[in-house]
């Protein structure tokens, strides 16, 4: 690149940066317009969709398993699910602290908001489900993803590392038992369309009045079929604790989206324990996800460990208890909290999490700490 050019980007970099105003506005509409993804620089597994109960435990998810989010966790957990959920409509969010602290910047100050931002994640995702039934033995579930993920780097010379997609698709499983109940084994299908892209955005490609456009015609879809294989073993009772274990194969084959991501297939186990205490019901469960490494590009055998526990009262007839509060531990470093609230009378229920991804390559490297919530309109 030759001097006059490299003058030129310059320019066109400092034409921006005098205006802060402008700059805002184009963060908004990069994080707001569709650009939603999971980013190739961070080091964090992808998924399909994220149970926001689950989150409250740490993760910990592959034994406990049993109510709608069975299909994507353990479809072997659909034979105990107890009462048929009937999902009319589920509108949940996502995101990350850095991106709550954009609200606090002050837009006179640019250099410090790139300043402060360089090196972090800006994290945001949109989830979706609609007219979905997960019943003892079975279940459909039809969802939707919008998914934002990026970096910033170099406060001089801003530029964006992201990876940005939207994903669609349905997933639908039976489970069967045997051994007089003591074993139960599912499978689940799933059906996935994705359209996304993973690009390196520089601060003066926002001045182009086609970049929406051009970015949109860089824009990956593909559609991919894949199962899951899962099964869950139920040990004796000993005293009031009822214990299971379970095994589960997820993504059979892979999935791979191209510039949108990668899906591998991986081998989870947990094990969970329930029991009854004065009315209350626990649940005790610790997991080790992805046996073999494959999430993430950097292996760690720590990051993948996750443990949480339940406590839930007032079971309602759609299997949700009325108020639950959930703690748990991810990536055996960072804690997470929940809670879920089944409004008696009303067919609503709002689920909560705090919690943190481990977005370094060591567990313990990079805390991401993230919010999620969910309302749902089901019986």
């Amino acid at each position: 690149m030759n001097v006059e050019q490299n003058m030129t980007r310059i320019n066109k970099v400092d034409a921006v940066l005098k205006k802060p105003l402008r700059l805002k506005v184009c963060l908004i509409m990069l994080i707001v317009s569709n650009l939603l993804s999971h980013s190739v620089f961070s080091d964090e597994p992808e998924h399909v969709r994220q149970s926001v109960r689950a989150l409250g435990m740490g993760g910990a998810f592959v034994a406990v398993a049993n109510d709608e989010y069975a299909l994507y966790y353990n479809p072997a957990g659909l034979q105990s699910v107890q009462q048929t959920i009937v999902e009319i409509v589920t509108v949940g969010a996502t995101t990350n602290q850095n991106l709550l602290d954009l609200q606090d910047v002050e837009t006179s100050n640019t250099t410090a908001t790139f300043g402060d931002l360089v090196g972090k994640n800006v994290y945001t995702e949109i989830n979706m489900g609609a007219m979905s039934i997960t019943a003892p033995g079975w279940g459909y579930s039809i969802f939707g993803n919008l998914l934002f993920n990026s970096i910033i780097n170099n406060p001089q010379v801003p530029y964006f590392e992201m990876k940005a997609y939207y994903q669609y698709g349905m997933v639908g499983g039976f489970a069967l038992s045997f051994m007089d109940e003591m074993l139960d084994v599912g499978i689940a299908m799933k059906s996935i369309t994705r359209n996304g892209i993973t690009k390196t955005v520089h601060v003066y490609d926002l001045l182009d009045d086609n970049f929406a456009d051009n970015l949109e015609k860089e824009f990956v879809e593909r559609n991919i079929i894949t199962h899951d294989i899962g099964v869950t073993y139920h040990l004796d009772q000993i005293a009031n604790l009822e214990t299971k274990v379970s095994y589960v194969i997820r993504n059979i084959g892979g999935m791979d989206f191209g510039s949108a991501g990668q899906i591998p297939m991986t081998m989870d186990v947990g094990i969970a324990t329930e029991t009854e205490i004065a009315g209350l019901d626990f649940i005790f469960a610790i997991d080790y996800l992805d046996l073999a490494n494959k999430l993430t590009q950097y292996q760690d055998y720590l990051r993948n460990l996750k443990a949480g526990a339940e406590v839930g009262c007032f079971k309602r007839s759609n299997g949700h208890h009325a108020l639950s509060i959930r703690l748990g531990l991810n990536a055996s470093h960072y804690l997470s909290a929940g809670f879920s609230i089944n409004i008696p009378g009303l067919p609503i229920k709002i689920d909560y999490a705090a919690w943190s991804e481990e977005i370094g390559f060591l567990a313990g490297k990079i805390e991401d700490k993230r919010q999620s919530a969910n309302v749902s309109i089901n019986f």
